[in-house]
């Protein structure tokens, strides 16, 4: 984010040349221009949805995020052999096969470390998941996901237009989920990536107001595995009681092979070379047990962890860390139970196996407490009959109240010391959370961390503009502000932090929209004023929009009152985004669907449009008790930074995940031609350039996928024939040798992001 340049400051004389460059005003080559042609004939984009996967290895206690990785791509012919790029999809008879002219390929998917060591299965091994009980008819993994169902296929088709609970095809108690397998079927090691279509993937979930709220796990037009059980640890290991921390390797390589159809033989392309392109799979465990297995979150009230921790270093002979796990999740549950009267640990110990100590079957933390990542929209009610919060919500302000963690520059650095922090190389050197618990950068910089978010991508890793990043970044005011204050500190280059992303801005950003061309930015928004003018929309002085919305700190202690950041989670519910219009009566009263067969009713969605003008609007916090936290709108957008067209497509695709008149998420945004955005750009918290200690399978994948083996995003020159400028040479009436646009490739960025 950190360099600007004049040209972007003739946004408008860009876009204009563009309309007479298409309307034909400008002269042109007369003939095809030749230019340097791509290196391979099919490019493959792979990706992931996010940028790190956070679970547990062992599920026997309690699951807080169930295992759920997924393998994206997209296919792409290039210019090599002459005609203009095209996306291939599927053939109409199989989602399974791809189609390019008369040919039919299918798209063979396996995992590996970086190393190259096969990662082909999770169980029984890796993943102490599916001999885990539930309770005593049901395993973990076909509870997990139970409120998610289908009525006939994952495109979210139902014939019958029902609502029925009988028609309802449960993933786990209909649709069980397999050995080694996620709940959409796909293998964790290998297996063929099935086309996502025109609807992309969809299942089905119910809110506390209406039943058959679509969850799209996938945008439509990417080749997919869905939810699969990956675990950073390759073929090679023993047995989790024998786990050391620096066995983690949480960047995996998603390795994607073009095969023939009918043979399955690899597909070699005019280089002679099997098409054959990779991608991150990213997932690790977050660092609960260096504060959960010692006193630090204990004290001497909690001492129940202390046994857990003596019997499977002693009694069974675990390593030191797997003992640790262990020793934490007993003491969460113990806490819990202190804290809200639950009784997860009356029957523990209750006995000598892995599966049975609990004493009873693991505790899902989703069956109480609301959480829109996995798409469960309800919460349960507490002893006192309110609702309880999301689980995002309960845990980040526990922490934040109790142990808020600042740096010396007062920012919550408890952000990176909990979620993982493991290294593609394996180093544990400068790991920011001690052994016991305390914050190693409590009187420096948190961003000096090297974590899965600290000093990885673009916004983090110091090299950016050296390695890749090289282009103009287009930023509005609060992108600025971020770029000369707080990105540089004494001349050294830190990055952004992730409260400089996750705070009351971007939630306030987002409600404030209501646009009509969300590339160009046009309508109403608050996205291209000042900061003094956003914080006079918000109603704070321009000091309180920086010091409570955009760069919040915490205080040494625990104080609900001086902390920007536990203000981000602890909001009321009228500061929620609207998630659209109800129908009323002409009395104001609710209407209401017809009883369906089992008797349920359902509120009548007029419009998914907060800004229109028909029935009531209604919150996020009365749709789903997830709130807006998650895939939803109280995520970050590049939008919240970046000036158009450097921003993601309109939302309401994905809706209630996104909306129209608004922005939609990274994750479901597509720009250049179809693609996706994440094709191009990586997936957030891993966006290229990264940093090559932290994540070398990226870092590598943008080098294989770019002509010149730069480390940024994707360039033209990958499938196009371009110019000595790398600027597409086959379309004279937009980019030719008369045209500005043709010796500066900045220029033809812009116009690329702005011709979606």
């Amino acid at each position: 984010m950190e360099r600007t340049d004049s040209v972007f400051s003739r946004i408008r004389i860009v876009g204009l040349c563009a309309l007479l460059l298409m309307a034909g005003c400008v002269p042109h080559a007369r003939t095809p221009l030749q230019g340097q042609a791509p290196p391979r004939d099919y490019l493959i984009l792979v990706n992931y949805e996010l940028g790190m996967h956070c679970t547990g290895f062992d599920f026997s206690y309690c699951c807080v995020l169930p295992p759920y990785n997924s393998i994206l791509a997209q296919v792409v012919r290039t210019e090599r052999k002459g005609g203009k790029p095209v996306l291939l999809g599927a053939a109409a008879d199989d989602p399974t096969v791809l189609v390019d002219g008369e040919r039919r390929f299918k798209l063979a998917y396996h995992h590996e470390t970086p190393e190259g060591v096969p990662n082909s299965y999770s169980a029984p091994k890796k993943l102490v998941y599916w001999g885990v009980r539930y309770d005593e008819r049901t395993k973990l993994p076909d509870h997990v996901f139970s409120h998610l169902y289908i009525y006939q296929d994952l495109a979210g088709s139902n014939p019958e237009n029902t609502s029925a609970d009988a028609r309802k095809k449960r993933i786990g108690p209909d649709l069980p989920v397999g050995w080694n397998r996620g709940p959409a079927g796909d293998h964790v090691g290998k297996g063929f990536l099935r086309y996502s279509g025109p609807t992309g993937t969809v299942v089905f979930t119910d809110s506390p107001v209406m039943e058959n709220v679509p969850i799209q796990l996938s945008q439509p037009g990417v080749w997919e595995a869905l939810g699969l059980p990956l675990t950073p640890f390759g073929d090679d290991f023993t047995a989790l009681i024998s786990l050391d921390e620096t066995m983690v390797q949480p960047y995996q390589k998603a390795v994607v092979t073009l095969v023939d159809a009918g043979t399955e033989a690899p597909v070699l392309d005019s280089a002679g070379l099997p098409v054959r392109f990779f991608g991150l799979n990213p997932i690790d465990v977050p660092n609960c047990a260096r504060c959960h297995a010692n006193a630090r979150a204990n004290g001497e009230r909690y001492r129940k962890y202390r046994q857990e921790y003596d019997f499977w270093r002693g009694i069974r002979g675990a390593s030191r860390w797997y003992a640790e796990l262990k020793a934490a999740a007993i003491s969460i549950l113990e806490i819990h139970d202190d804290h809200h009267g639950t009784d997860f640990l009356a029957h523990w110990p209750g006995g000598a196996n892995v599966y049975t100590r609990l004493g009873r079957g693991a505790v899902v933390c989703q069956d109480c407490h609301a959480d829109n990542v996995i798409g469960k929209l309800m919460s349960a009610r507490g002893p006192d009959g309110r609702v309880l919060p999301p689980l995002t919500e309960a845990i980040h302000k526990v922490h934040q109240r109790n142990l808020p963690l600042p740096d010396a520059l007062g920012r919550a650095s408890g952000c990176q010391l909990c979620h993982p922090t493991h290294r593609s190389d394996r180093s544990m050197e400068a790991f920011p959370l001690t052994d016991d618990g305390q914050n190693l950068f409590a009187q420096g910089d948190i961003r000096d961390a090297k974590g899965c978010y600290t000093r990885r991508d673009v916004h983090a890793n110091a090299a950016r503009n050296r390695d890749g990043a090289e282009t103009p970044a287009a930023l509005n005011a609060i992108g600025e502000y971020l770029r000369a204050r707080v990105m540089t500190v004494g001349g050294a280059d830190k990055g952004l932090y992730c409260t400089h992303c996750h705070n009351r801005l971007s939630r306030e950003l987002y409600k404030a929209d209501h646009l009509r061309d969300a590339v160009n930015q046009v309508g109403e928004t608050l996205r291209n004023l000042p900061l003094a003018g956003i914080a006079g929309a918000l109603g704070v002085t321009e000091g309180e929009l920086i010091q409570e919305y955009l760069d919040p700190s915490v205080p040494e202690r625990g104080d609900d009152d001086h902390s920007g950041v536990y203000r981000t989670w602890h909001r009321a519910g009228d500061r929620l985004a609207a998630i659209g219009r109800i129908a009323v009566d002409a009395e104001g009263r609710l209407r209401l669907t017809d009883p369906d067969e089992d008797g349920d009713r359902s509120v009548i969605l007029l419009s998914a449009d907060p800004s229109e003008p028909v029935g009531v609007a209604v919150g996020y916090g009365r749709a789903t008790h997830g709130k807006d936290y998650w895939l939803a709108p109280g995520e970050p957008h590049c939008a919240d930074c970046h000036r158009p067209p450097f921003v993601e497509s309109g939302g309401g695709g994905a809706f209630p995940i996104d909306q129209p008149g608004k922005y939609a998420l990274m994750r479901y945004s597509k720009g250049h031609a179809g693609i996706t955005c994440q094709g191009c750009h990586e997936s957030t918290h891993g966006l290229y350039p990264v940093d090559p200690r932290v994540d070398s399978v990226s870092y590598a994948q943008a080098a294989s996928l770019n002509p010149d083996h730069s480390h940024g995003p994707v360039k033209c020159g990958a499938c196009h024939r371009v110019n000595g400028h790398g600027i597409p040479t086959a379309y004279p009436r937009l980019l030719s040798p008369s045209s500005d646009l043709w010796h500066d490739y900045g220029q033809a960025l812009e116009l690329q992001h702005r011709l979606r």
